[in-house]
Formats: C-alpha cells, structure tokens, sequence
C-alpha cells in the first residue's frame, strides 16, 4: 500500500508535507516530536480535516479510498490511550464494530474468539462490566482484541507502549511479534524495542519538524 501526502496542511498541524510511504510489513515511524506522526495517522482515517492538498491511497484520494469500502476494514486505528465507550459493557464495546459490519453475526461464537484474543493478551476481564471497573492499561489492551476480530488490512498503531505497565509492555511486544507475520503494520513509536530488530523499516521524521506547527500557531 502506497500512501503519499501532497502539500498537505491540516487543522491538527501538518504543515506543507511532502511526503510517501511504501507500507510493506511492519513500517515504525520515529517522530521525537509524536506530533506529526499522531496527525498523519489520524490524517489517514479521515479524523484531521484536510486544509491544502490532498493525500492518496494506491494512487486515489482518501476521501475515494474511504468511501469505497467499511473504513475499518482497511485500517484499525489503535489510539494511545485506547478508547471504550463509557456507557456500554466491554462486551457491548467489543461487539459494536463487528454487529456494524455483520447484523447477524454468532454472538456465542463471536464472544468464544474474543475470550480466546484476551487471553493472548493477558486479559482476564468480566466482559459484563463497564470500562471504568478497570484499569486504562487494560483497556487499551483489550482495544487490540476488538481492532483485531475486524482483521483490518493494516493497523495503524500510535505509541503502543502507552500507559502500559512493564508486564503489559513485555506482552504486547510478544503479540505484535507474531501478528507482524500476518499483518501489515504502521507504528509511530520512539521505543528502541520498535526501532531496533521490529520493523522491516524505520521512517526518520526527525528532519520534518517544520511539517507540524501548533494549534495556537494556526489561529
């Protein structure tokens, strides 16, 4: 998958960007910054308004490329900090995507392949219970079960380190290992154990810092 931005200003900071990637196998972007990457991800699922320029996917316009097709059946997007909705049960949140994508789907079965994604993660969860019971570590965890039963094309992955403790650390490092022989992957990270013997290639977006300005810059 080809991905070029083209004279790119957003409302989120992206600057005049230039800029392709050849996505094949785990691609890490290293922004010290984590600003520009965090926007060029978000630019890519249509949640940073494009102010100048446009971005292709394959050769088309995004806004082509994301209305051809479920949106997250190309990228599952994997914030920082992981997100569930507040007013449903973790199952309720785990389910909502997929019943989108499938009215008529086996909730029995569906719920067996969850458990079995939870305990790849380490995950012993009451799925009946709402997000709050638990801790943000968890759930950002549990927010790569419900990414990966959709088995997007490429997951987009932002600072997945993120609010995790040394245990959960060592256990999505262990997962993305083996998920990276099945998916492809584009992560913004400046964790050594991403950039050193993880991905098949680092993008160095150390130079591009004038490529991201604040919002308070902008208004």
């Amino acid at each position: 998958m080809i991905v070029s931005f083209h004279d790119v200003c957003s409302r989120e900071g992206i600057q005049n960007l230039d800029f392709t990637l050849d996505l094949k196998g785990t691609t890490v972007l290293h922004d010290p910054s984590e600003r520009l990457s965090r926007a060029m991800l978000n630019a890519m699922v249509g949640l940073d308004e494009i102010l100048q320029g446009e971005i292709r996917i394959d050769g088309a316009l995004l806004e082509d490329f994301l209305c051809a097709g479920p949106q997250i059946r190309n990228f599952g997007y994997i914030f920082d900090e992981g997100i569930m909705l507040s007013n449903l049960s973790l199952k309720e949140n785990l389910l909502l995507p997929l019943r989108w994508l499938d009215p008529n789907l086996n909730e029995v079965e569906t719920v067996e392949r969850i458990q079995a994604l939870m305990r790849d993660f380490g995950l012993e969860l009451d799925l009946n219970q709402r997000p709050v019971v638990y801790r943000a570590g968890e759930l950002k965890l549990l927010s790569y079960v419900r990414t990966l039963m959709i088995e997007p094309k490429v997951l987009l992955i932002d600072n997945p380190y993120y609010i995790l403790n040394k245990r959960e650390r060592s256990i999505l490092l262990r997962v993305l290992q083996d998920l990276r022989k099945r998916f492809c992957m584009l992560i913004s990270s400046n964790d050594d154990d991403f950039l050193r013997g993880f991905a098949d290639q680092v993008v160095d977006l150390s130079s591009k810092a004038e490529n991201f300005v604040t919002a308070a810059s902008l208004s």
